[in-house]
């Protein structure tokens, strides 16, 4: 995109953004415009956002950020509302994988490229993204599922808790899940079901396993920390907690927590800051003309109480120390391809 055409958009960008989004007022025009909309406020994306906004800052940027709360339709109505200001890109975590192909062609068709974080896109409308930059939720599943059934000396009964139904994110891990279990025939599932991500859905979920299902329950699977949390409430009120093993995905400060007091015995380090962050710095590259990664694939480490104070320390002890370092570490994971290294 030339520069005349920068200051074009930036014309039109002024005229409504101060009404459409929160957030700092547009002064300097020649500043990238960023349009992030995401599924959800979760623990996970509160933290990616904080990398989102740190990567903004230092290329002088201006982030419009935007939550659809679990709603596809106003996730819809935020990226058009996107490409009505010619944003300079627009970046996605999708609340349904398979439903934005008409806005994704709409905004290419306008000249905005847009890049997927966190969550794929599915269809033939995947193919005009710019990049994908993401977590490898496969492995994800088959890590915290591993976990559980080491646990349990491969016999014994689990429940799975999963995410959305149609995210990717939950699609995957529960295809990991599954590799797993297929390999491990004494484990039996006494129940599959989504809990969206949310820690309240998921504690009234386990409170029903509970009811439903005693004392025959001796593993839990979740497919997010924020739903092995939910879960553990409700195990504590029982008395169970630390006593059934429980597993999660993403690293979020609670879920280091209860790592550390032993109510769960592995999660896998999905980091939103790094992932969310290096989604806004491939974004920039791009409209500045710099080669960028098709997919940038984030391999997540698994923690355990043997690793779990070093990987707290760098995130919540000293999390300001890590964000501001985090541009040029994305940098440099840019450049090696070892996209998920901390």
């Amino acid at each position: 995109m030339t520069f005349t055409k920068r200051l074009a958009r930036r014309a039109v960008l002024l005229a409504g953004a101060a009404m459409l989004f929160a957030g700092p007022a547009l002064a300097d025009k020649a500043k990238p415009v960023i349009g992030f909309t995401v599924y959800d406020m979760t623990s996970f994306i509160a933290w990616g956002k904080q990398g989102a906004q740190a990567i903004t800052d230092a290329n002088n940027g201006t982030l419009l950020w935007q939550s659809a709360h679990g709603d596809v339709n106003a996730q819809i109505s935020q990226i058009q509302q996107f490409i009505n200001q010619k944003v300079d890109v627009i970046i996605i975590a999708a609340v349904n994988s398979s439903t934005l192909g008409p806005q994704i062609d709409q905004a290419t068709k306008a000249g905005i490229p847009v890049i997927a974080t966190n969550l794929s896109i599915s269809g033939p409308e995947a193919a005009k993204l710019v990049s994908y930059v993401g977590p490898n939720d496969v492995g994800a599943g088959e890590q915290e599922a591993q976990a559980v059934v080491d646990a349990l000396k491969g016999k014994g009964n689990v429940v799975v808790m999963q995410g959305p139904v149609g995210q990717s994110g939950a699609i995957d891990r529960t295809k990991g899940i599954q590799n797993v279990l297929a390999k491990n025939p004494g484990i039996k599932v006494l129940a599959m079901q989504p809990a969206n991500w949310d820690r309240t859905q998921a504690y009234k979920l386990m409170q029903d396993w509970l009811s439903r299902y005693g004392d025959q329950i001796n593993g839990l699977i979740s497919e997010n920390d924020d739903m092995a949390i939910g879960s553990i409430q409700a195990l504590k009120e029982k008395g169970l907690n630390g006593k059934i093993p429980v597993s999660g995905v993403d690293a979020i400060k609670d879920g280091l927590r209860a790592i550390r007091s032993g109510d769960m015995i592995q999660t896998n380090l999905q980091n939103g800051a790094l992932e969310l962050g290096m989604a806004v710095q491939v974004a920039i590259d791009h409209i500045n003309g710099k080669p960028v990664p098709k997919e940038a694939m984030l391999q997540m480490p698994g923690i355990t109480k043997a690793n779990v104070e070093k990987f707290y320390d760098q995130l919540f002890t000293n999390a300001d120390k890590f964000v501001a370092g985090l541009p040029d570490l994305i940098k440099a994971n840019l450049k090696s391809g070892d996209y998920a290294n901390q």
